[in-house]
């Protein structure tokens, strides 16, 4: 009867933890086994049915959150890095990863996130290496790749 108790305890923490966004089997996990202390053949039972309703899909919210980051304007580099962080599998991650993200378009974000960082400043920004530089570093840390940053900012047209 405890057991009981818990399993349906566990599935209501659960139901009202996905409401928030969709979750990783991993993040589901951590949180009823780390955060709320259910034991582990709960935690499983629960997950279990969860993913057997349909509740929790760890392909579907890998492709949201891919979908949602590049909204956002976050590259490849960055996003492969947090789905990591979500406990998914990194062929799933690779999978998906691969459907959503091409070099063409990742350029034109690119143009598109320095066009939208200094679209007032065109009159009076000075184009040196320090300019380079900034832009570089922040687009690095937005998680896109060397070598469409540099191709990016070495097209970026100033006069516009």
């Amino acid at each position: 009867m405890e057991q009981e108790e818990a399993l349906k305890k566990a599935r209501n923490m659960v139901l009202r933890f996905l409401t928030y966004r969709a979750r990783s089997r991993n993040e589901v996990w951590d949180y009823l086994t780390r955060r709320k202390g259910f034991t582990e053949d709960v935690s499983k039972a629960v997950i279990n049915e969860m993913v057997k309703y349909g509740y929790i899909d760890d392909e579907s919210f890998a492709r949201e959150f891919v979908s949602s980051r590049k909204m956002r304007g976050f590259g490849v580099l960055k996003i492969r890095y947090e789905l990591s962080l979500k406990g998914l599998d990194s062929r799933l991650i690779e999978r998906v990863i691969e459907e959503s993200f091409n070099p063409e378009d990742d350029l034109i974000r690119i143009k598109e996130i320095i066009d939208k960082r200094n679209h007032n400043k065109r009159d009076r920004l000075e184009y040196d290496e320090r300019w380079f530089n900034k832009e570089a570093s922040f687009l690095k840390r937005r998680g896109f790749q060397d070598s469409l940053i540099v191709t990016a900012l070495k097209e970026y047209d100033h006069s516009e």
